[in-house]
């Protein structure tokens, strides 16, 4: 895998360039400052030779003013420096042409030097003004020469004059070393820079194609490769098969070791497709936990059958980490082309039916992709995503039925049953959508909807001045099992001021059997708090009178199976009546449900059961008829 660079831009690299770069600038000016300075001393010790005082006093004088640049160097005045040196320099040589040899000596020695170091240290500006100030004095000075205005003596070359011009020459060619330096120092900078990019340019379109915990090819670059093997399949006048994977068991790994277990797990699986298959280019993360290998070139759908079982052998070996041996095993579904299609969507779309086909047979399992499951198939995802959305748009709402007392004939609470209208297919029962809520998470946010909706009427009717009662809702076992259901609940009653106690849970009897310390810890923090349990259809799972006294519940819901049956079968008849006396033994109270004639509702009441609920009072209603059926009730009572 590509390594990312060593350095790549940041957001504060432009600020560490320019600081860089004037730290460069300061010291180029400090060095040819001391050089100048330098060469002005060696050229005041020839003219005192020569006993030219005049001009030596106006060569100490500009060395003397060029200290004014390490005072300017010193308060970070970089462009003042240069000026200074520029101008100083200038008006020092114009004076040496003006009294000497006019243009004829080494003045324009001097100001090419000058020129070169507004080259390496100035701006474009000032080296056209300095180009154009140097251009203008020697053109003044001919003019002048020529005019007989001002007339320059040749003095003859001597060994002083020889030295003086050496002196310049050694200044300028200085310079022209730092220039040089510093121009290939920026080459150098530039191509280092130039590397840096590239390697991050490479590195960004790896990252673009590939995985970065496994290293294979993702979905980008498998629909890139697809399209090479399967021409070149299809030319050769073979089967193309899409092998979907996807992990059975990662979610409890990550939960129990953690996500490093996980990420070893995957980097593990992605090797061992590799070592398989040979070749990193057959072989893609789709995404999470789920892979795909392509077999071009196959005779057969027995070939994909034969790599299938391969597959499942070889994933479903041992796994070390840290130690701990784990067992992870995969469900897979098989696409083949063309007969299943001729794009990748479409193909892993119908090998993904198929997989998801293998995990309702068992998992640990592969099958082909088949007209038959993919109706099926392609229902259950339109529901889930209907559900998804309906969740955005306001589809749900809650229906009430009444919970009538049976002994005072009074209404003490309702039941909040989730309800579907879908735009299209109109209302949905709740026994279609709710077991793909359960399947696909989905249940998570319903649920949690519904308690807060539930929440928030009961405080409504509270506020419309409605006698006590409870709200029941029922709660999936997969709430609980996320672990953060009491806060859920709590965060409801305190976002619409309800009392605790106008709200019942109804508990499912799987859920207790799991007998778990977090779900006891999680009712007795409900229940001290005052919210009142129930269990739902009892009688119809594994009754245990253990949980029953363990998490204090304290009503049984009786199943409506047993219910409807009481006037025609003794056996039915029979098990009501014994699940009554043992919940009035245990001090329990019993809501029948799917009541739905009035001797059935006598015959409760006969036994001694506290609650009932059914058709033959009233089916669940939405809000503004449950609240008028109320009203109603309470007034016949009355």
């Amino acid at each position: 895998m590509n390594q990312p660079p060593d350095s790549l831009p940041t957001p504060n690299g432009a600020g560490s360039i320019h600081q860089d770069f004037a730290r460069q600038k300061a010291r180029r000016l400090l060095q040819i400052l001391r050089v100048t300075q330098i060469a002005l001393l060696t050229v005041t010790l020839i003219f005192i030779a020569l006993g030219l005082y005049r001009d030596m006093v106006v060569i100490v004088a500009t060395g003397l003013l060029l200290f004014s640049v390490d005072w300017a160097v010193a308060h970070k005045k970089i462009d003042l420096g240069t000026w200074i040196l520029f101008i100083s320099l200038s008006l020092m040589l114009f004076y040496l042409a003006w009294t000497g040899n006019g243009i004829r000596g080494s003045v324009p020695l001097g100001f090419s030097g000058i020129l070169l170091f507004a080259a390496l240290l100035g701006s474009r500006r000032q080296l056209l003004i300095l180009m154009s100030l140097a251009i203008c004095i020697c053109l003044l000075i001919g003019y002048l020469n020529q005019a007989g205005i001002h007339v320059n003596q040749v003095l003859p070359t001597t060994l002083a004059t020889g030295a003086i011009a050496a002196v310049v020459l050694g200044v300028i060619g200085f310079s022209a070393l730092m220039l040089a330096e510093d121009y290939r120092q920026a080459l150098t900078e530039l191509e280092r820079e130039n590397q840096l990019v590239k390697s991050a340019k490479d590195h960004i379109e790896h990252l673009a194609l590939h995985d970065p915990l496994t290293n294979l090819p993702n979905r980008s670059m498998a629909q890139a490769g697809f399209r090479e093997i399967y021409a070149r399949t299809k030319r050769q006048q073979q089967l193309f098969g899409i092998i979907f994977i996807d992990l059975d068991n990662l979610k409890p790994i990550n939960d129990s070791l953690g996500h490093q277990a996980g990420d070893h797990i995957l980097k593990e699986v992605a090797q061992r497709l590799i070592s398989y298959t040979r070749d990193e280019t057959l072989v893609c993360r789709y995404g999470g936990d789920e892979f795909l290998v392509f077999l071009p070139n196959i005779q057969s759908a027995d070939d994909a059958s034969d790599a299938s079982v391969d597959i499942l052998q070889l994933i479903s070996q041992t796994y070390l980490y840290r130690n701990i041996d784990i067992f992870c095993t995969c469900s897979i579904g098989i696409a083949l082309a063309p007969q299943d299609g001729d794009n990748l969507d479409e193909l892993i779309k119908k090998a993904d039916i198929a997989m998801y086909h293998s995990k309702d047979s068992g998992r640990n399992s592969f099958r082909f992709f088949n007209s038959s499951i993919s109706h099926n198939m392609l229902e259950h995802i339109s529901l889930i995503s209907g559900m998804r959305r309906g969740l955005q748009e306001q589809q749900f709402s809650l229906h009430y039925q009444p919970k009538i007392d049976l002994q005072s004939h009074r209404i003490c609470g309702f039941e909040a049953l989730l309800r579907w209208n879908h735009p299209e297919q109109g209302y949905i029962s709740p026994a279609t959508f709710i077991p793909l809520a359960e399947s696909s998470g989905l249940i998570i946010q319903l649920g949690e909807w519904v308690i807060n909706e539930a929440c928030r009427q009961a405080r409504a009717w509270i506020d419309e001045g409605m006698p006590d009662f409870s709200i029941a809702i029922n709660i999936s076992s997969i709430q609980f099992k996320r672990g953060n259901i009491d806060t859920l609940v709590f965060n409801a009653l305190t976002r619409n001021q309800l009392p605790p106690q106008y709200l019942e849970l109804e508990l499912t009897e799987s859920l207790l059997i799991e007998d778990s310390e977090r779900l006891a810890n999680t009712l007795a923090n409900l229940r001290s708090e005052g919210v009142h349990f129930s269990i739902d259809d009892f009688g119809t799972g594994y009754s245990n009178l253990g949980y029953l006294k363990k998490f204090e519940v304290e009503a049984l819901k009786i199943d409506q199976s047993f219910v409807r049956k009481m006037d025609n079968h003794s056996g039915d008849a029979a098990i009501v009546r014994a699940i009554i006396q043992m919940a009035s033994s245990l001090g329990l109270k019993t809501i029948a449900e799917g009541v739905e004639d009035a001797s059935t509702a006598a015959l409760l009441r006969g036994l001694g059961c506290t609650y009932a609920q059914g058709y033959y009072w009233a089916r669940p209603m939405p809000v503004a008829d449950a609240k008028h059926f109320w009203l109603t009730w309470i007034k016949d009572k009355s």
